[in-house]
């Protein structure tokens, strides 16, 4: 039986997790060939976790054609077509930090008139696809003929080559929202596919608002990542308190600082915490496991630790850390393990900006939001913890009251009395979150964006 081949990307270190490693990899490979596509520096250690039966892997060097002047005009008017908060606060960070003050005021003049005209905004499209449209996949086409291509990050630029690529050799395509803030913060959808899927009825909706993409052609699945904690098992406590140079008489709170691309003041949030189980006013059998970003860098050099502080970085080691190495910008899967024992095994969550909120209303984890800027005062808007409450996501997710906004050690405090005393509190609220953010959230996302693609083989 011949089977049909289907094209899929992973141009960015999260797809590995939401569908390489979610179930939608394994359920694709059962009914097709699949050829995953990934940069040519990561050829390798794909080949080597992924290649086998009926599962090919492909690198590709892409990062001078994205870099073309030609293209980089395409991406520049496409963020100045998305009319959002998003898009607005950062031109204002941009002009702040480096000046070009007449183009940013150009932009905003852009984006007030053309915005709106979805006409003309089609046609930008139009011409993204007709003028922008080089084939560096063109021999991967040649050799395997693939009967569709299901592109996993429609806001990447990479996945947009691709897919013009396909429409332009007239083969099948399907695509995928990757994350639930791309569709308020990554520009406009510079293409439109033959059908979308996205993970929530949320983000159908804003597909439609700020994107004029057709609801009839989106299909919802749910978030495959997140319904993988549904059948995983935490590590023994002991093993997981040993592992990470826990006390195993005290409980556990985890807090996931922003780090410095957002703010500076983690380090000073840490040591409010510190003060309030010094002072005596939060329970003195907590301790607090810092976790840090795979990714995003956070500066707790001013922090003065103590045993009760756990600081666990993901990626390069550091002395006194709990770290899971990271290979090419990939995480491993002893990571994901981690991050479930972590908030598993905490009482409750505390973070400042981070997507862990979805993580943790998914295992229905009492959640704090940090949104004070430490001990500082009349901090910039833009320097300020506040700014990111004015993203669209945010305005959206803060609007379901599943988390505890502190803007005072004293409300942080709390905050932290009521959740341990009472881990049930905002139950209901944290459930509707759930509903709305990760849809049916009954472990069959995986096999509904699968089902999806064979629609369309």
């Amino acid at each position: 039986m011949n089977r049909p081949v289907i094209f899929l990307s992973n141009f960015q270190p999260f797809i590995t997790r939401n569908i390489l490693d979610s179930g939608v990899l394994d359920a694709l490979a059962e009914r097709s060939r699949v050829v995953i596509v990934v940069h040519k520096y990561k050829e390798n250690l794909f080949k080597e976790r992924y290649q086998k039966g009926n599962v090919i892997v492909e690198g590709i060097e892409l990062a001078e054609v994205v870099k073309s002047r030609r293209n980089k005009a395409f991406i520049r008017i496409a963020d100045w077509l998305l009319n959002t908060n998003s898009r607005r606060l950062h031109k204002l960070e941009v002009v702040t930090r480096s000046g070009g003050t007449v183009k940013y005021y150009f932009s905003l003049v852009f984006t007030e008139l053309f915005s709106r005209m979805k006409p003309l905004k089609r046609f930008m499209r139009h011409i993204d696809y007709r003028l922008n449209n080089p084939r560096p996949f063109e021999q991967l086409f040649v050799k395997y003929s693939p009967n569709i291509v299901f592109a996993t990050d429609l806001f990447s630029d990479f996945d947009v080559l691709l897919l013009k690529n396909a429409r332009a050799r007239r083969v099948k395509n399907i695509a995928m929202v990757r994350s639930w803030d791309n569709t308020t913060g990554a520009g406009y959808a510079r293409f439109v596919p033959d059908s979308l899927i996205v993970q929530n009825e949320l983000m159908k909706k804003e597909m439609f608002r700020y994107h004029d993409i057709s609801g009839k052609i989106v299909h919802i699945s749910g978030v495959p990542q997140f319904e993988q904690y549904l059948h995983m098992v935490p590590t023994g406590r002991d093993e997981f308190y040993r592992r990470i140079g826990a006390d195993p008489g005290k409980r556990l709170i985890l807090f996931a600082p922003a780090g410095k691309f957002f703010i500076d003041t983690d380090w000073q949030i840490c040591e409010i915490l510190k003060e309030l189980r010094d002072e005596g006013r939060i329970p003195h059998d907590v301790q607090f496991i810092i976790r840090v970003h795979p990714f995003l860098p956070v500066d707790l050099s001013r922090f003065q630790k103590n045993s009760n502080f756990i600081i666990d970085i993901t990626g390069q080691a550091s002395a006194g850390a709990v770290t899971h190495t990271k290979v090419g910008g990939e995480l491993s899967k002893e990571f994901y393990q981690h991050l479930f024992d972590s908030l598993h095994y905490s009482s409750l969550i505390m973070n400042s900006i981070s997507s862990l909120i979805v993580d943790s209303i998914a295992l229905d984890k009492p959640l704090i939001t940090i949104n004070f800027d430490g001990w500082e005062k009349d901090v910039p808007i833009l320097k300020s913890i506040k700014r990111w409450r004015l993203e669209d996501n945010q305005i959206s997710w803060m609007s379901f009251g599943a988390t505890r906004m502190v803007g005072n050690k004293g409300q942080l405090a709390d905050a932290i009395n009521a959740y341990l005393d009472n881990p049930s509190l905002d139950s209901d609220a944290r459930a509707a979150f759930r509903r709305a953010y990760c849809g049916e959230y009954d472990g069959r996302a995986a096999e509904r964006i699968a089902a999806y693609v064979f629609d369309h083989v």
